[in-house]
């Protein structure tokens, strides 16, 4: 169903942060920086929610696509996983929009696509298409390094078909399939990383496409509060650092461990910059010392500047149409 926001009750789930952003409700006018500084009031963005992009079995019975629905689809047989769509007006002549895809936290055990709204909402005032994802939730994959494995398979599939499924279907919302970038937080960031790295024409072992001849490669990757080396398992065998992989903006605390994960700027975070870069790709690896886990990533936090200056470069944004 297609709604406009000023309608929209947003789900915050108290277990895990959210972020502030997007909910002026007078509309700035356009200042000719899309993409930099807003054009568009939240009343003005529209939203497409709960769209079917993939269906996979339920591993055991055990898995479930979101906090809020956990207890009904424990048990099923299959799981259909979902996203919602934020899409800002289309000015006349603009042509394809960039997307940027949000990807929530929580272990891959928890939370939900409405935990990450606010930013979407926040970017799509930008004049950004853009969508919050519900992937594969695993429990109890915090201690069993199989479990966890899996979790990051499954999730990683999921968000790879997500990106599949709004490039197969970019007509709908006009989005440029060649400017698509990630933002991930938490478990959402550590899957955003492996988005990256892996993205067609690697394929993550375990993984399947749903759409044939539709890549899941992206243009640019912002992470926070996670890193490629996994504390449970060696993940370095199931990745294929190359040249060819998306760029990366690492947003993590430094000067302490991370308060949820237990990684530090260098044991985790410099070798997840050494690989990527060592690759011929770029990682601008950004200490964070005055989090505890994750950064606000939403236009106006603290380093909305950095976000928006990598995202606005790596995208090639100065060549559309302002």
């Amino acid at each position: 169903m297609r709604t406009l926001l000023s309608a929209f009750a947003f789900v915050t789930l108290g277990l895990l942060s959210s972020c502030g952003g997007g909910n002026e409700s007078a509309s700035e006018p356009d200042t000719g920086t899309r993409y930099r500084s807003y054009v568009y009031a939240s009343s003005d963005v529209a939203q497409e929610s709960d769209l079917a992009y993939s269906t996979r079995p339920n591993m055991g019975g055990m898995q479930y696509t979101s906090s809020l629905t956990r207890d009904a689809e424990r048990d099923l047989p299959t799981l259909t996983m979902r996203l919602d769509v934020f899409e800002p007006p289309l000015k006349p002549g603009q042509g394809n929009r960039p997307l940027v895809v949000f990807v929530h936290g929580g272990g891959f055990q928890a939370g939900d696509k409405g935990e990450r709204a606010d930013e979407a909402v926040s970017y799509a005032r930008l004049g950004y298409v853009t969508a919050t994802v519900n992937y594969r939730l695993t429990p109890d994959n915090d201690t069993n390094p199989v479990l966890r494995q899996t979790a990051i398979t499954h999730a990683t599939e999921d968000l790879q078909n997500a990106v599949r499924y709004l490039k197969a279907n970019a007509a709908r919302w006009s989005i440029d399939v060649n400017r698509v970038a990630i933002v991930g937080t938490s478990a959402g960031g550590a899957l955003a990383l492996t988005a990256a790295v892996m993205g067609d024409p690697d394929a993550l072992e375990g993984t399947e496409s749903d759409y044939d001849g539709v890549s899941s490669h992206v243009g640019a990757v912002v992470s926070t509060g996670a890193t490629l080396i996994d504390p449970l398992f060696d993940s370095d065998p199931l990745l294929n650092y190359d040249a060819a992989d998306a760029p990366v903006l690492l947003f993590h605390v430094s000067g302490k461990p991370d308060s949820a994960t237990g990684a530090t700027w260098e044991a985790n975070v410099l070798p997840t910059k050494a690989r990527i870069d060592a690759s011929g790709n770029t990682c601008e690896a950004v200490p964070t010392p005055e989090v505890e886990h994750t950064i606000k990533v939403s236009v106006g936090s603290n380093h909305w500047p950095t976000i928006r200056d990598f995202l606005y470069r790596e995208l090639a944004l100065a060549a559309l149409p302002a």
